[in-house]
């Protein structure tokens, strides 16, 4: 069974411009207010149906995370990723915001780790967040990180036990 998260095909950003419109694009798709659980799905295994935003700023975090693979040189770019975090952070994207999380996923980025270790309690983000941190080398979480090696999704507890087994007692970087 194929489950689709939009158009992942979609154009991939060239320019520090693009990417930073399309996270204003995605950032425009978050409900005022918080959007309520959908009912479950078979599609998905008993975990709720998404929304429509959700899917449409899924797909733009995935091209900006392809852009950061296809031009290495973005990942230097301060306001970039600072734009990426942004969105990851905007709680009302509900699980859009994977992606953007995911996006981030480098060395470069990881200054902002703190800004994402908040959202390890968000069972929206909380799987890509510690993946994120692994990818980042970001040191120093892993009293935040331990609550998820009891998580009822197997991957989720598999990173994290890669974390805190990589960063026992470590000093926050």
């Amino acid at each position: 069974m194929v489950v689709s998260f939009g158009p992942v095909n979609a154009v991939v950003p060239e320019s520090e411009e693009q990417i930073l419109a399309a996270c204003e694009k995605a950032l425009s798709l978050a409900p005022s207010e918080w959007p309520a659980d959908l009912p479950p799905s078979k599609k998905l295994f008993g975990a709720s149906e998404w929304y429509p935003f959700e899917h449409e700023a899924w797909a733009i975090g995935e091209s900006i995370r392809r852009a950061f693979v296809k031009q290495p040189k973005l990942r230097k770019r301060t306001p970039l990723i600072s734009k990426v975090a942004e969105v990851a952070t905007c709680l009302n994207l509900r699980r859009g915001r994977q992606s953007f999380v995911m996006a981030i996923g480098f060395v470069a980025a990881c200054p902002f780790a703190t800004a994402l270790v908040p959202f390890l309690r968000d069972s929206d983000i909380d799987g890509h967040v510690v993946d994120t941190l692994l990818k980042m080398k970001a040191s120093g979480f892993a009293p935040v990180v331990a609550p998820l090696l009891q998580s009822e999704k197997s991957w989720i507890r598999r990173l994290a036990r890669r974390y805190v087994d990589r960063y026992p007692g470590e000093k926050a970087v």
